[in-house]
């Protein structure tokens, strides 16, 4: 299958970062009540983490600083990311913790964006 070589083209070439999801599931505390943990559904999973999108952006205080940056992770199609599951991507010996948005499927790899905020 065509789609099998260009799968394994992208593992040996292009996902050379790795990523661990987690989502909110239900659990049973220690009285038996229904709760909520997090829990991780995939480790130490292949990928590949890019950036699309750099902006700088004051708030209304004049000295305060936002650095937004639009991030991409793609993967595998056959992963089940949903939106609101933590990624946490190693990249270059860089951690990010980023949260999913709606993955959009290809026969070949799937991509999620996510958004990072921070001060500069």
């Amino acid at each position: 299958m065509p789609y099998e070589r260009c799968r394994a083209a992208l593992k040996r070439y292009m996902y050379l970062d790795r990523v661990t999801i987690s989502r909110q599931m239900p659990v049973l505390d220690d009285e038996g009540a229904d709760s909520f943990a997090m829990t991780d559904v995939y480790t130490d999973v292949p990928c590949k983490l890019s950036q699309y999108g750099k902006e700088l952006q004051s708030e209304q205080r004049d000295r305060e600083y936002w650095l937004r940056a639009d991030l991409r992770i793609c993967l595998e199609p056959s992963y089940d990311i949903r939106p609101g599951d933590v990624l946490i991507i190693t990249h270059e010996e860089q951690v990010f913790t980023l949260y999913a948005a709606q993955a959009f499927k290809y026969l070949t790899h799937q991509e999620i964006s996510v958004r990072r905020d921070s001060e500069a």
